[in-house]
Order: structure tokens, then sequence, then C-alpha cells
């Protein structure tokens, strides 16, 4: 259970208020290792709520970051050097079900995937909670494409299924991707897939009204 300067401390994150979580660590230090009741830390609150300049000072307050924190954060050599202490570290997950791959994924950190996968990390690993999230769906969510070509590159499944049915191609095509759709059509990825209720990346492009994206997936064969 939260303490209230804990509550306190991850209302202020979300907020992005910098000054207010200032001051809440100099009255408290130990907060930098408060975790949120998902498990995530005040770091990777911050990133997940798109405030990196917190995280950056969290991360800064903080005595040694630890594996997950620092694959979302994109520290490369500190990560090679804990994956050379505990190589299983690359297989390994979060508190929150999350291994660094996908967080370091949906993060958008491309040399970090990079390295996670050189040294072991499984492209295709399933969180261990409600999302289903794989490496590949988190970077698809985001947008990140350069990071999913990585991926896919190394076997990442395209048409993995997860909370409702979902697919990245249906992700992919409900942010108006056109890169990300095509690189996923191109890779396999299943066109006439549906979510638990029925719809289709086709579906998803044209209530978004991405038009370009539909065309595409018409091209491909997807129907009404």
């Amino acid at each position: 259970m939260l303490t209230l300067k804990s509550d306190e401390f991850f209302e202020n994150i979300r907020a992005g208020d910098l000054e207010k979580v200032t001051k809440l660590v100099d009255s408290d230090p130990s907060l930098v290792n408060a975790k949120y009741k998902t498990g995530a830390t005040g770091i990777l609150f911050a990133l997940y709520t798109g405030h990196r300049e917190l995280a950056e000072f969290l991360a800064h307050r903080k005595l040694d970051l630890d594996f997950f924190e620092a694959s979302a954060l994109g520290r490369l050599e500190q990560l090679k050097a804990m994956l050379k202490r505990d190589p299983g570290l690359a297989k390994s997950y979060s508190s929150e079900g999350f291994t660094a791959l996908g967080l370091g994924a949906y993060l958008g950190q491309k040399e970090i995937v990079q390295s996670l996968i050189d040294n072991g990390g499984d492209v295709n690993a399933t969180a261990k909670n409600q999302s289903g999230f794989t490496a590949l769906t988190g970077a698809v969510t985001n947008g990140h494409t350069e990071v999913a070509k990585i991926l896919v590159s190394r076997g990442a499944n395209v048409n993995h299924r997860y909370e409702g049915g979902f697919s990245p191609l249906m992700i992919a095509a409900h942010n108006g991707n056109l890169e990300l759709t095509r690189l996923l059509l191109e890779n396999g990825a299943d066109v006439q897939a549906q979510t638990s209720d029925g719809r289709t990346a086709l579906n998803f492009a044209q209530e978004n009204g991405h038009a370009d994206v539909a065309a595409l997936l018409r091209e491909r064969g997807a129907k009404q």
C-alpha cells in the first residue's frame, strides 16, 4: 500500500512537477526507491508519463539504478557492465512483469534493444501482466519504427495477439503509421486478424481517418 507521501510523490511525477518532486525527495531521499502500485519505480513512472527530465533527476539522486531503469534510460555502458556480471538479466522480468527488452523497445532505446538481443534477450517474451505486451507491440505502440525494424529482423512475431485480441498491425493502423504498417505487412502480418469484438486493422484506420493506411491495407487484401 502506498504511503501518503509516496502517493503524493507519484501524483507529482504524473503532473510533471519537477519542483514539487525535488522538494519531496529533499525531505525524504528514500522516495527515489518508492514503487507505484503497479511496481514501477519513480524513474520508470516518469518515463511512462513522458517526463524525461524528471526521470533523469531521480536517476541522479538514486545511488544505484536497477537493470530495468538502466535499460529504460538508455544507459548502454551501465547495462553492458550489468550483463557481464549477470548474463541472466537479459531474460529477467521486472516487478511489473516486463523484460528490459520490452521496456527498451517501448521507450525507443535502439542501442539498448540491440545489445539485449545480442546478449540473449528473447524478442518474443510476453509481459507477465495483463498487457500481454512483447517488445514489438511496445515499439509499435509508441511509433518507434527503427526499433521495430530491428525486432522484426531478429524474429519478432508480427502476429502476436494480446489484450483484447489486438495485434501490432491493428495498433499501427490505429495510429496512422504508414511506415510501420508497411513493415508489418511485408513481414507477414495478418491483414484479416480481428479483435475480440470483431474489428480489423482496416476498421481502425478508417475510424481514425488514416486514408493512406486504409488504402495500403485494402491493397494488401483487407476487406470491409
